[in-house]
């Protein structure tokens, strides 16, 4: 009879410890793919247009001479953004490795957060000048060909009236 209790409680031990290895093998393979998955796109709000302008400049018809002035916004800033996106990713990884932790108090989660909270808001900054760049350089006509660009990319963006009704 103690041979049978035994061999059950080592068999419920194993299962449960099988578990719990499972469960953190999860976390570990969540965190590695979090770090890929989401590093650049999902740390900002704003769209990244820019990418999308320069592709299809032909499209959007525009001259040597906007081209120039948005390929040197980027060349001037792309680094920037993308090491802070970086930086971005890293935090939120590490405020999730933190939350896990015992150790580590609920007001250094909140100043964890409020650093992910301002370099966000470094990312909108460059974001909104270079939508401000846009705004200044483009044309009605390359709204038009833009606004084309990104129902042909089915980027989830309706033309705005004003332009549909120019056409």
């Amino acid at each position: 009879m103690k041979s049978g209790s035994l061999i059950s409680a080592l068999s419920i031990f194993i299962v449960l410890s099988g578990s719990a290895l499972a469960a953190n093998t999860d976390l570990v393979h969540t965190v590695e793919q979090y770090r890929d998955v989401e590093k650049l796109d999902k740390i900002n709000f704003l769209p990244s247009l820019l990418p999308v302008i320069i592709e299809n400049s032909d499209v959007i018809e525009l001259t040597d001479e906007q081209l120039h002035t948005l390929l040197e916004w980027r060349k001037i800033n792309r680094e920037d953004v993308i090491a802070t996106m970086n930086e971005v990713a890293r935090k939120r990884v590490e405020i999730k490795e933190a939350a896990l932790s015992p150790g580590i108090s609920s007001a250094r989660l909140i100043q964890m957060q409020n650093d992910v909270f301002r370099l966000q808001r470094e990312i909108l900054e460059y974001k909104l000048s270079c939508r401000d760049l846009v705004i200044d350089t483009f044309t009605q006509h390359n709204w038009e060909g833009f606004f084309l660009v990104l129902a042909e990319d089915e980027m989830g963006v309706t033309i705005p009236e004003l332009y549909i009704s120019k056409r």
